[in-house]
């Protein structure tokens, strides 16, 4: 009962301020009307549309809006203001101006588990941080990674055999598992000599969390901190949190032990032993005056960012190589061309030969058109902003649409079409490049594009040199459907068939 009674004053409280923040920025709400889009209630404002929602229709009732009105266009969620936009112009204004650099307050939802990560932190600390980590991502210290990606491809290869010739199965187990292990070490230098429990964990908490998150986003009711912290959900959550934080905190402790035994090699040393980004942040703590909560936010945003978004875009990635076998054909005559008939087991990739993948870099890419990882991004407007002719007011949220630009036959004829010719270099100079944003865009961007491409670059070119992949009933791309929980994954489960491509010697 004293539960209830709480909730119950809770509730009436915000009903209270909404009503005074009405009154206070009666200009505010005014100024956010003059935007076309769907009726909006006293209070509620336009949240009605998402209640009860889970990630399956949220994601289709965003697509429908940009559907229904012009760019840009708003829609309110009590007395929170969002305005959603799909227009490459439009789109490179908001990701490029300093007016826009802030991450939305929606994402604070993230903040116990990712703290003051490069997603989350604020412009200032963001801009201090991105410019210690890039140096890690740059091709140059990348090429030390593709080891562990092809480790780690081979790995699921060999596992994969299990399916052989017994007809379609689920993808997903293979691919999250791939993509773990390859976050896990790559970030946190974690390998198989540690208990295979902890990536277990870490995967199955990480999971749970997003989903919960992303429920919570479209549930008002549970976004102030108060409310929220009462439910199960908040409970959830938190557990999730907490046992992930867990295992960094504890990997962390154990790195640092191992480099101050190693304080007496040379530097030349040390770097030959480097095993992940862990290690480069660790390396640069005491230069970069980075407090160890502040390393532990970067390389959990490292492992959750490689993990899901690369798990989920494979699936649509091997989808379409099944559904395709001109285009499967293609890709592997690419991959013979490189390494001619060797055995694929006695191939060793190098950075190089990724380099060499470029039509196999095609596929992905049309893969993420169709299919990106994160099919809405989230800005905060910091000063009043002109965009389409109208005035975006300080204080309100933009919703950039990229899943729907990203079919848009305004900027790709026949969109629903799998076209990787479409990644031609001849044919991306004749386009805008704010219309293809996998990897967001601006100086806010993904700082992991290149990692991840070549991270699906890797496992796709291991299982095409064994395997042939099969789809019996190939679906319309338009007949795929998503949802969302921060990552964008299919709803209705990915299977495929694989045969031996070549015989075993």
């Amino acid at each position: 009962m004293a539960v209830i009674l709480y909730l119950s004053i809770a509730i009436l409280s915000i009903i209270l301020l909404v009503l005074f923040d009405y009154v206070k920025n009666f200009q505010f709400y005014k100024d956010g009307d003059k935007l076309p889009g769907p009726k909006a209630y006293p209070i509620i404002g336009n949240a009605h549309i998402f209640l009860g929602m889970d990630g399956n229709a949220a994601y289709d009732k965003l697509i429908e809006l940009s559907e229904q009105y012009d760019s840009p266009f708003r829609v309110w969620m009590g007395n929170q203001y969002y305005v959603g936009i799909y227009e490459s112009g439009q789109m490179k204004t908001i990701l490029t101006s300093p007016k826009t650099t802030a991450k939305a307050s929606i994402y604070d939802f993230l903040r116990p588990w990712l703290g003051n990560s490069l997603v989350l932190a604020p412009v200032p600390m963001w801009r201090v941080h991105r410019k210690i980590i890039q140096p890690a991502f740059n091709p140059q210290t990348l090429r030390k990674f593709v080891h562990i990606f092809d480790k780690h491809s081979k790995s699921i290869v060999k596992r994969m055999e299990e399916e052989l010739d017994g007809g379609e199965f689920e993808v997903r187990s293979y691919l999250g598992s791939y993509a773990l292990s390859v976050a896990l070490e790559a970030s946190m230098g974690l390998t198989e000599t540690f208990d295979p429990k902890i990536s277990a964990d870490y995967g199955e908490c990480a999971d749970r969390a997003f989903k919960l998150i992303t429920k919570r986003g479209f549930t008002p009711l549970l976004h102030p901190d108060k409310i929220f912290n009462l439910t199960k959900m908040a409970k959830d959550v938190y557990r999730c949190i907490e046992v992930m934080h867990s295992i960094s905190h504890s990997i962390i402790a154990k790195k640092k032990n191992e480099l101050e035994k190693h304080d007496e090699l040379k530097n030349d040393e040390i770097e030959n032993k480097r095993k992940g980004f862990l290690d480069i942040l660790l390396n640069l703590q005491d230069k970069q005056k980075l407090s160890d909560q502040q390393i532990c936010d970067e390389v959990n945003f490292m492992v959750v960012a490689a993990y899901d978004t690369v798990s989920a875009s494979l699936q649509y990635v091997l989808l379409m190589l099944a559904s395709y076998p001109d285009v499967q054909e293609k890709v592997y005559q690419e991959l013979k061309h490189i390494y001619g008939e060797v055995i694929p087991e006695n191939i060793l990739f190098a950075s190089d030969d990724l380099k060499e993948m470029r039509y196999t870099e095609r596929v992905i890419q049309e893969s993420l058109r169709l299919f990106p990882p994160i099919g809405f991004l989230l800005r905060k407007v910091e000063e009043d902003l002109e965009v389409g002719g109208y005035i975006l007011p300080k204080g309100c949220t933009t919703y950039l649409a990229i899943a729907k630009v990203h079919r848009d036959e305004k900027y790709w004829p026949d969109p629903l079409k799998f076209d990787p010719d479409r990644f031609l270099p001849e044919e991306v100079a004749k386009r805008d490049a704010y219309c293809f944003l996998p990897f967001s865009g601006g100086p806010r961007n993904c700082l992991g594009h290149l990692y991840g491409m070549m991270e699906m670059k890797t496992l796709v070119a291991r299982i095409l040199l064994e395997y042939v992949l099969k789809k019996k009933h190939v679906q319309p791309i338009e007949n795929i459907r998503q949802r969302m929980e921060v990552v964008s994954h299919p709803i209705e489960p990915i299977k495929i068939e694989i045969v031996r491509r070549l015989p075993k010697t």
